[in-house]
């Protein structure tokens, strides 16, 4: 990168490849700057996309930063004929970081229209909808998943055209998975329930991101809105969006888009005729055409336990952060740890008295480890020495930060097991928390036919466990225990070969072991 000495109203002239000169910032967001340029060979203005990576990372963190986004360079790149697709024109490393080349959009984000000026109406809505469906047809048609569809990725130009922007987070077909085992992205509010519950995705969750984006639009606020994001996760996995108020006949198409099984959510040509007759002004009622109730939610929302404020405390145990390319959180491991729990499987030696005929086991009354509060609030990752691991493991094992709340260990033969925890300001927060997951989870051996449940192990104030094996036909199993000890709150997923929970429990005593040294 070559600065000049020269300066444009005050600022310093950037020089790209000798050819982009970088003008003036036109948008932020959570992977870097969008900045107005020039491209200076073919004499027209641009934008360019400055990735920024974080100067935490270690190299190879880094490393698979700049191969993201190179990636999201192919992605776009191979759609750029399709109009409502932003082109990518060039992509740049300079700096040790990439900067992405596109077509300059002079307009405005949906979030950014609808912020400034209100809902939009139905067939606005509506006619907007149907652009971006169509640009994820084509996108899914090239084997290319968008994964971040939200308002701000919609852009509305000055005479009219939608765009779909930002493939940041997309996967290719055939593309190297390039992030760590389990690290998810994406948007709060605006990420499939099947992402978030780790389970494969794919067009559908494109689809239901797309639902999302227009329910914000037509309504003003997003479906699922809350105090923070780990709240708002667990609002798009437990609860129904908010019954919509401005949608009019907008309303089923949405319902059936935000459906939360895949497989029941409405597919996309049904989406897309919907949309036009809505758009075109031959549906203006209450409802779009099609079979009623064949799409969108059917299952009351069960009833859960810890009144108004119960959802907030769910998410808080998620810890979520919000780093550079959305949200992070462990596929197997969060969203495992807050899934049905109890049952008939006990580990040797944990003290569990075995059910006679499937019930729970029961688990020897204990004394709380801690009269008070636990005040540390160690790392995830010094919870377990590497000594520990190697055992827990049978081999040594890689560390894998993800965040202050979250690491995970892999070993040699692709087995890992990682750690969630959350230190919570009461020990009635956290009872609340524990108590309030396993109630509104009940459901999990239903939604994964084979799960044991199991109480125990005879870890912390209360405990609570299950395993499977990972698909009908894997080698693998998962096993998760949830424990609470005073006000701190932790789940442990463990990835293995041999069924059972004698490695969970074992991993869960060390990590007890670990919160009361520190105290």
């Amino acid at each position: 990168m070559s600065v000049d000495d020269r300066a444009d109203r005050g600022r310093p002239v950037t020089l790209l490849a000798g050819r982009y000169r970088l003008i003036a910032p036109i948008g932020q967001g959570g992977m870097g700057t969008v900045w107005r340029a020039a491209d200076e060979l073919l004499r027209q203005e641009v934008a360019i996309k400055e990735v920024l990576l974080p100067p935490e990372l270690g190299a190879e963190h880094r490393a698979e930063l700049r191969e993201r986004t190179l990636r999201e360079a192919r992605a776009a790149a191979s759609l750029r004929s399709h109009p409502s697709i932003v082109t990518v024109h060039d992509v740049v490393l300079e700096g040790g970081q990439p900067w992405i080349v596109m077509e300059l959009v002079r307009g405005r984000s949906l979030d950014k229209i609808v912020r400034e000026g209100g809902p939009l109406p139905p067939a606005r809505v509506a006619a907007a909808g149907r652009a971006v469906l169509d640009a994820l047809g084509a996108a899914h048609a090239a084997g290319i998943l968008h994964r971040d569809v939200k308002p701000g990725n919609v852009l509305i130009t000055d005479d009219g055209r939608v765009l779909l922007t930002d493939f940041g987070i997309a996967t290719i077909a055939g593309d190297p998975a390039l992030t760590q085992a389990g690290l998810l992205s994406g948007s709060p509010g605006y990420t499939a329930p099947e992402r978030l519950r780790g389970e494969p995705d794919g067009p559908p969750s494109d689809l239901w991101s797309l639902g999302a984006t227009l329910y914000a639009a037509v309504e003003g606020v997003p479906a699922f809105r809350r105090d923070n994001a780990a709240a708002v996760m667990a609002a798009v996995m437990m609860h129904e969006p908010r019954p919509p108020v401005l949608a009019g006949p907008l309303a089923p198409v949405l319902a059936a888009m935000l459906e939360k099984d895949p497989a029941r959510r409405c597919p996309p040509d049904w989406a897309a005729a919907r949309l036009h007759e809505i758009a075109s002004g031959a549906v203006t009622g209450s409802g779009a055409t099609g079979p009623a109730g064949a799409y969108g939610p059917t299952r009351p929302v069960p009833a859960r336990r810890g009144g108004r404020g119960a959802p907030v405390i769910i998410a808080a145990v998620l810890a979520v952060t919000v780093p550079a390319a959305g949200f992070g959180l462990w596929r197997t491991g969060v969203l495992p740890s807050i899934g049905a729990f109890g049952g008939p499987a006990t580990s040797p030696g944990n003290g569990a008295t075995p059910p006679a005929s499937g019930g729970p086991a029961t688990i020897p009354a204990t004394a709380s480890p801690a009269q008070g509060l636990l005040q540390a609030n160690p790392e995830a990752c010094a919870l377990l020495t590497p000594a520990q691991v190697r055992l827990i493991l049978g081999a040594p094992g890689k560390e894998r930060f993800m965040t202050k709340d979250a690491c995970m260990w892999t070993a040699p033969d692709h087995t890992y097991v990682n750690i969630q925890k959350y230190r919570f300001p009461t020990v009635d927060v956290a009872r609340m928390t524990f108590d309030t997951t396993r109630s509104t989870m009940e459901d999990e051996p239903r939604r994964y036919p084979g799960t044991r449940l199991r109480e125990g192990p005879a870890v912390g104030d209360a405990a609570y466990g299950w395993t499977r094996r990972k698909d009908p036909a894997g080698s693998g199993y998962e096993t998760t225990v949830m424990f609470r000890t005073a006000n701190v709150w932790a789940t442990l997923y463990h990835f293995g070969r041999e069924p059972g929970f004698a490695t969970a429990d074992r991993m869960a005593a060390y990590v007890e072991k670990a919160f009361l040294a520190a105290g």
